[in-house]
């Protein structure tokens, strides 16, 4: 059975091995690390970048409609970190403004001093025709190294991957998303901003230019930023978010008067998304942004989005940590902690979606509320509940211990992102994308392995007599599903048309036990002979900060 395997994939008794910290340059850089993101008004983008020092010169960003014509600018704002031993450097936040919609821009930033970055094109909030769909890549718990979500060419062995290092296949992947209207990370940035006297941060930022400086790069805040370095690198590097939070700064370890990005919304299109920090329930605060101030905020921006829902009908929450989740006993409590303050209001404000990461793995739920689901995603009468951390980092995969809920639509914890396809007011596309290379073969990077439409008709508030009120006792073949990254190694069917529950009991049926059990011994020994040490650690399920896997040769 899965929980037979389960247990044998936790009680491998394998020591801990640590993930080589690779030397990053130390050396004084320019104008590097840009990224930009969505303006707090539709004729805005906000563009952030990093410099060792400022020398006199002034932030600029310059924009125009042309290459070569760059005839509109604006001056940074520029802030002194401070936090790293040993080093200072610079963040700058400028605002391009007074932009036409559905139009394409060319911008560079930079200053006198430290000299101007290329030249990047992005498209100012695009105006799709009927029928196309607007396109919205979400994924959590991208790391530096381990960053395989963004190109085939990423490894655990190197913290670069930069535009460099993905040139050589650019067709799947993050870097293959060139049509995409906004990139959502919830969380868990570089693991860790702050490590190694952030040098690992600037090579995260470094990684991601080749996708941040040209598509909006929108972010919540995870736990991996949670301790005073990492939570002071999100707030200074997260600056251009177009934050709308009450108390509106947040004071860090490197100061007061950074914006507060620990909650804020934003609308683009038909979606109105408001960003929330989990962390609040686990220890982070200033003092003045707390559990209390999130949730009295965070009522008045839902009662506001929905008095806009006729031009704006879709609401996405996103944070980091599972207000639903099946992987482990981490997750589970976690999720409870969360669930207990947060579903009421999700209901109650008729929340489309909560999305989030902490858990590296994908799961979508059915229409959820207080442990009951219905089994369709027609005219959804609770929020649905989505798990989508699994872009890569390096505490690896995190398996699924217990059998899978009949809320919990599918899941797999194979590295992937997701894709949401906003056709208009009453359809959503969800597609989840496999990015795995560890057991998989190549083909398989960028095979959609979670495909489903969501159609609502009636948005608002939930009501609580027509919520569900059901719990199923199991999902038919073809409704739900859920892949394991080491199904490939089983070899007992196809695992891209049925799910491994069902594999493993026809397989079970027809060879008998002793011939699973034969089964089961050949897979521990391929895995022996693949890898140094099988990745999982701890028999609860958390992988959280178990950074303990190495793969041989060159797998991954």
């Amino acid at each position: 059975s899965k929980a037979t395997v389960s247990v044998l994939y936790w009680k491998l008794k394998m020591k801990l091995l640590l993930v080589t910290l690779l030397s990053l340059a130390g050396s004084a850089f320019g104008t590097e690390q840009v990224r930009i993101a969505l303006g707090k008004t539709t004729d805005a983008l906000s563009v952030e970048w990093h410099t060792e020092n400022t020398q006199g010169g002034t932030p600029t960003v310059r924009w125009g409609t042309q290459n070569g014509s760059l005839i509109h600018s604006a001056t940074g704002d520029s802030r002194k970190f401070t936090v790293d031993a040993g080093r200072v450097w610079y963040s700058h936040v400028a605002v391009m403004s007074g932009l036409s919609v559905n139009t394409e821009y060319y911008y560079q930033v930079g200053d006198s001093s430290t000299g101007f970055s290329q030249v990047f094109k992005v498209m100012n909030r695009r105006t799709r025709p009927a029928g196309q769909p607007y396109r919205h890549i979400l994924m959590g718990d991208m790391g530096s190294s381990c960053a395989f979500t963004l190109c085939t060419a990423c490894t655990q062995h190197s913290y670069t991957c930069d535009k460099t290092t993905c040139a050589k296949n650019t067709s799947v992947g993050l870097v293959s998303e060139t049509d995409a209207d906004m990139i959502l990370q919830v969380g868990d940035f570089a693991y860790n901003l702050g490590t190694n006297n952030g040098t690992v941060g600037d090579q995260f930022f470094k990684n991601i230019e080749q996708i941040a400086a040209w598509t909006p790069y929108m972010v919540s805040h995870g736990n991996h930023e949670d301790d005073a370095t990492d939570l002071a690198h999100y707030i200074e590097s997260w600056r251009n978010m177009p934050t709308n939070s009450v108390p509106a700064t947040f004071k860090s370890a490197n100061g007061e008067g950074a914006p507060n990005s620990l909650y804020f919304s934003w609308d683009h299109g038909l979606v109105h998304y408001v960003a929330m920090s989990t962390e609040l329930w686990f220890g982070v605060t200033d003092g003045n942004t707390t559990v209390a101030s999130l949730l009295a905020w965070l009522k008045v921006d839902l009662e506001k989005a929905n008095k806009n829902r006729e031009a704006v009908p879709w609401i996405v929450v996103h944070g980091h940590r599972s207000i639903y989740c099946s992987c482990d006993g981490d997750c589970h409590a976690d999720a409870r902690k969360v669930r207990k303050e947060m579903e009421p209001i999700l209901f109650d404000y008729g929340v489309d979606f909560f999305i989030n990461g902490h858990e590296h793995n994908y799961e979508r739920m059915w229409p959820t509320y207080k442990d009951k689901s219905d089994q369709s995603n027609v005219n959804p009468r609770a929020p649905i509940y989505v798990v989508t951390g699994a872009a890569g980092s390096q505490e690896m995969h995190e398996p699924f211990i217990f059998p899978q809920p009949s809320w919990s639509a599918f899941r797999s914890n194979s590295f992937s992102y997701s894709r949401m396809f906003v056709y208009n007011a009453t359809h959503i596309h969800w597609q989840q994308v496999q990015t795995d290379p560890t057991m998989f073969p190549a083909a398989d990077y960028g095979r959609v392995i979670d495909d489903t439409w969501i159609v609502q008709s009636h948005h608002g508030p939930f009501n609580l007599s027509t919520a569900p009120k059901e719990t199923p006792t199991s999902c038919p073949e073809g409704l739900c599903g859920e892949q394991d990254h080491w199904l490939p190694l089983l070899n007992i069917g196809d695992y891209t048309k049925t799910s491994g529950v069902n594999l493993i009991a026809e397989y079970r049926r027809v060879h008998g036990e002793a011939a699973w059990r034969d089964k089961l011994a050949r897979l521990l020994a391929l895995v022996n002979e693949k890898a140094v040490e099988w990745e999982y650690v701890r028999g609860d399920g958390n992988s959280d900060s178990a950074w303990a896997f190495k793969w041989k040769n060159n797998h991954a």
